[in-house]
């Protein structure tokens, strides 16, 4: 019988649950860290229901061939909440309490709410995360219903922190918004702008007179090839304006995912606007996969998010 060394075990399924698309990454750990073996990813729409996303992570693990059956899941912005919060010497019941008064003062629905408190790296600062328990209870009933266990869900920002690190911003050019999230003495911000990726396929749907499907894979092939032009570069102003300020990042590299990071004349605005930042595209995770330099390049924003949970699931406490 063949024994599988730990240390090419299988981590625990990253699952990103989008809003346009379902994403999943199996990867096994290695000596030289995580080495991503597959992902797969689903489209899916704003009528799917619970019943149907679990079915999908169940058809899209048979298909990756992995045998695990633990997951990894995020909250975004728009659902769980993280604040800084300052607390003097006191034991963790006392802080725990503390941290529950902090969640009163900020939340009429705090007793509908989970409330969890983290350290930082900073003496006496903390970091107060909440979310709704209906939106937790949620993620695993989708678990469930896809045959998997839930071993962590994490927040947006912080998954980007771990998988990375505090020197380093994300700008994540979604479906329907665009999103920053940088680090302030440990605790993740996040900045918003409601302009997605098909806000610019929209614009070339109106501007060339034809449907939505066949303006996304025009996109996708082309690029915006200089329709929408307005609208990708006040998108690409705010983001700089947000990168050139960002003082918590230390003026490191920006790292671009989401599926919309994807059109060059946003890299291309960027880079021309803040050449001193360095613009990431690619991580060590997927460098380790099995799949060639081509689609690393071309997939690696839209499965950033579940290569990084992924990544980290298997540290997950």
């Amino acid at each position: 019988m063949f024994f599988r060394s730990p240390a090419h075990r299988e981590l625990p399924l990253g699952i990103d649950i989008g809003s346009s698309k379902l994403r999943m990454t199996f990867a096994r750990a290695t000596p030289e860290g995580p080495r991503i073996e597959a992902v797969a990813s689903r489209e899916r729409g704003s009528e799917c229901g619970d019943e149907w996303i679990g079915a999908m992570l169940y058809e899209m693990r048979t298909d990756l061939g992995a045998r695990t059956k633990v997951c990894s899941m995020a909250l975004g912005s728009e659902d769980a909440s993280v604040r800084a919060i300052s607390l003097p010497d006191m034991s963790y019941r006392e802080r725990l309490a503390a941290a529950n008064i902090e969640a009163q003062r900020r939340y009429s629905d705090w007793k509908a709410r989970l409330i969890r408190l983290f350290p930082t790296n900073a003496p006496g600062k903390f970091a107060l995360v909440t979310a709704p328990r209906a939106t937790i209870e949620q993620r695993k009933t989708i678990a469930t219903k896809a045959g998997l266990r839930l071993s962590m869900l994490g927040v947006d920002g912080m998954v980007w922190n771990r998988f990375y690190s505090d020197k380093l911003s994300v700008v994540d050019i979604g479906f329907g918004s665009t999103r920053i999230h940088t680090i302030d003495r440990g605790i993740p911000k996040v900045a918003h702008y409601p302009v997605g990726g098909r806000e610019v396929t929209l614009e070339i749907a109106r501007e060339l007179r034809i449907d939505e499907r066949s303006a996304e894979q025009r996109k996708r092939i082309l690029g915006a090839a200089g329709i929408g032009e307005r609208l990708i570069g006040a998108l690409a102003t705010w983001i700089s304006e947000r990168c050139e300020a960002s003082e918590s990042a230390n003026r490191g590299p920006v790292l671009l995912v989401g599926n919309g990071s994807r059109l060059p004349e946003i890299r291309r605005l960027l880079a021309a606007r803040i050449p001193q930042r360095e613009w990431l595209s690619a991580c060590g995770e997927l460098e380790r996969s099995r799949y060639p330099e081509d689609i690393r390049r071309a997939a690696f924003s839209d499965w950033a998010l579940s290569i990084a949970l992924a990544s980290i699931g298997g540290n997950a406490r």
